[in-house]
């Protein structure tokens, strides 16, 4: 009996922790990581576009020797684009560099630029204190 009252004890704790929205959600970023907002208008072109970056990013993960998260996404005024995390400004500029010299990560942007009409993205950048 006090076996099962243990187990229905830590049954109903654990059922308590996840009924908590909050609990679980970590900071965006912790000092001194970088966040990169790229934005972008595609007009009428935004979801075709939205796959391209999202084969970008893909492309990312698997080629880039430097390793940052990045994710997707469309703005509420429907401009599209990605927000990066990296883990510091160096980092950040390295991956840059990386994109700058990968020949492949160059031609899937720039298709993505083309799509979009030829608008290029505009990066900021916020480094976490």
């Amino acid at each position: 009996m006090k076996k099962f009252v243990c187990i229905f004890t830590l049954v109903l704790a654990c059922q308590a922790r996840a009924d908590d929205p909050m609990e679980g959600l970590e900071p965006v970023a912790s000092a001194p990581q970088v966040i990169v907002v790229y934005r972008n208008e595609c007009t009428n072109n935004e979801k075709k576009a939205i796959e391209m970056v999202k084969d970008l990013i893909e492309y990312e993960k698997t080629s880039s020797p430097i390793a940052y998260s990045s994710v997707p996404g469309i703005w509420d005024d429907g401009t599209i684009g990605a927000i990066d995390l990296h883990q510091s400004l160096k980092m950040m500029e390295q991956a840059f560099e990386w994109q700058k010299k990968d020949e492949s990560w160059t031609s899937q942007y720039n298709a993505i630029v083309s799509a979009c009409g030829g608008n290029e993205f505009e990066p900021s950048y916020m480094v976490a204190e």
